[in-house]
């Protein structure tokens, strides 16, 4: 059996940063990667500590986001605030989420739409979509 943190193996820079939802790490192309598992629903302190794990891996500079989503995960509307405020921008210079099916484009939208990230982002269905889009931004 694969592990899905082995899949990564070719496209990971950095270490894999294993957490109970999700995985993080910097790809090859300068890329960070936050991928979901199946079944996470994330809260605030998930989303403090996603940019806890940016910052540790990118000391320095705004990093340039491509997040993976399943069909499945949800997240709190704290979370939702924090991700899209002006500190994590700090952070973050851009993200592509990455959505799968209807209920998870229209949240998505919803997003975008309330929460009004301060920073360019975008959905895409495709991973190879949303890292072409990211590649323009470069700080």
């Amino acid at each position: 059996m694969i592990l899905i943190k082995d899949t990564f193996k070719d496209i990971a820079f950095s270490d894999i940063h294993e957490f109970d939802g999700y995985y993080i790490f910097m790809r090859k192309d300068g890329i960070m990667q936050l991928q979901f598992k199946e079944g996470f629903n994330g809260d605030a302190d998930d989303a403090r500590n996603m940019i806890k794990t940016f910052r540790k891996i990118m000391p320095e500079g705004r990093a340039r986001i491509l997040v993976i989503y399943q069909e499945d995960n949800t997240f709190s509307k704290e979370a939702r605030e924090y991700i899209a405020s002006d500190e994590v921008s700090t952070v973050v210079m851009a993200d592509a989420l990455i959505i799968k099916g209807l209920a998870l484009t229209i949240i998505g939208n919803g997003y975008l739409r309330i929460n009004k990230p301060k920073r360019p982002t975008r959905l895409f269905t495709s991973p190879d979509a949303g890292v072409k889009w990211l590649q323009q931004f470069i700080e």
